[in-house]
């Protein structure tokens, strides 16, 4: 007998109302009974409503079916470690099998894993396309595919951009994971990166440890590296520097002397020359940065062509630090509004000296707060409702002054 849940599943993925897929064989009513396993449907109903819907009588012994599950399991894992000649390969052999079968829990654990291959390719408009039908199902699917479901939703959040939006996705993912046993390094480290983005320090810390330990204890030496430069930007923030610079060491030597990691060394560097910055050791940073930079090699070199130029200007070099602004701008060569570009800005009105101008004000009001507003930019948002305070401060502006003082504190509220 035909499951009523997949008959709810092929009417979603049909598009169809309740009304549309029953009508001239039974009522809205009696289908919906059917939807929910409340009554047995006649045989000739049945057949009827599996005629419109696209649903063939195909036997695929249950066994056959376990061993693609674990296939799929097999296949994420591939994904997990980018590993995409394998991914890709395996992609291509589920499509072809999957296509002709029937069982609603495997079909729809494919989509979850196409979702997160569309992710890891890069193909946003097809992750996005599963996910909504995911979603749209979620409430009738076994709990592992709501777990997966709403890990990849928080994991496409997180590359538009959305990071609070993203970060719940994330603990409900967490809470459910905990509920079905499953110990997934891929979430921890999701949960670790997005926590240091929006300034949760010490919580990332725990969660990249727990990562960090997995991925160790499976050789995967990319994504370890991964997670000693964030527990090194995280170290850096609570300002325990040697801690901070313990893990970038790491990094930097696990990625120096294995020439298939040696593609993150212009990651490590560049996150250390901004610790050697927070740290106030300068000529450091400026060494340490450049190198990164040379490692680049031309690619997505904005970020730390931004942070020369920042430590020319903490060194009070404006000459040099204006010099590599311009650099700065010229890498980026686009008019769209980037986190690159902002901190360009920003830094150019300082070196200027125009902080106090009211054309500093309007770009931060008109085009700064806007984009951080919308990708839920916590940091940088604290950076830039703190400069506003500032600035309204000292025109003697109070009410405007109190109005950004308050949202730095919601901010740091969030954060308790």
């Amino acid at each position: 007998m035909i499951d009523g849940k997949k008959v709810f599943f092929y009417r979603i993925k049909k598009g169809l109302t309740q009304k549309a897929a029953c009508e001239g064989i039974c009522s809205v009513s009696y289908l919906s009974k059917i939807e929910n396993n409340s009554i047995t449907p006649s045989p000739e109903i049945l057949e009827l409503l599996c005629e419109r819907l696209g649903i063939e009588y195909s036997y695929v012994s249950e066994e056959a079916i376990n061993n693609l599950k674990k296939e799929m399991h097999v296949w994420y894992k591939d994904i997990k470690y980018r590993n995409k000649e394998a991914a890709d390969q395996k992609f291509n052999h589920f499509q072809s099998r999957i296509m002709n079968m029937d069982d609603t829990g495997l079909i729809n654990l494919f989509m979850a894993m196409s979702a997160r291959y569309y992710i890891f390719i890069n193909d946003m408009v097809n992750a996005k396309r599963l996910l909504d039908k995911l979603n749209e199902v979620r409430k009738i699917s076994t709990s592992e595919i709501q777990y997966y479901t709403i890990q990849f939703t928080g994991h496409y959040e997180y590359l538009q951009n959305n990071y609070k939006t993203s970060l719940d996705y994330f603990k409900q993912a967490y809470l459910l994971s905990r509920k079905l046993g499953i110990q997934d390094e891929e979430l921890f480290y999701l949960m670790g990166n997005i926590s240091t983005r929006l300034g949760y320090f010490s919580q990332s810390i725990y969660y990249i440890k727990t990562a960090l330990e997995i991925f160790n204890a499976d050789a995967n030496f990319a994504r370890s590296i991964d997670c000693h430069i964030l527990q090194g930007m995280n170290y850096s923030r609570l300002r325990d520097f040697e801690t901070a610079h313990s893990h970038y060491t790491i990094a930097l030597n696990a990625s120096h002397f294995n020439p298939a990691l040696q593609g993150m060394l212009s990651t490590v560097l560049h996150n250390l020359g901004h610790s050697y910055l927070q740290a106030e050791q300068y000529e450091e940073a400026l060494s340490v940065s450049k190198k990164g930079l040379r490692e680049k090699k031309g690619e997505n070199i904005g970020n730390t062509i931004c942070l020369i130029a920042d430590i020319y200007y903490h060194t009070n070099r404006s000459k040099e630090a204006m010099l590599w602004v311009r650099k700065g701008y010229k890498a980026i060569n686009n008019e769209a509004v980037t986190p690159t570009y902002l901190r360009l800005k920003t830094l150019e009105f300082k070196i200027n000296d125009q902080i106090h101008d009211e054309a500093y004000q309007q770009f931060i009001e008109e085009e700064a707060l806007p984009f951080l507003e919308k990708t839920q930019d916590r940091l940088h948002l604290i950076e830039m409702y703190e400069e506003l305070a500032a600035y309204y401060s000292a025109k003697f502006s109070y009410k405007n002054a109190n109005h950004y003082y308050a949202k730095v504190n919601q901010l740091y509220k969030e954060y308790l």
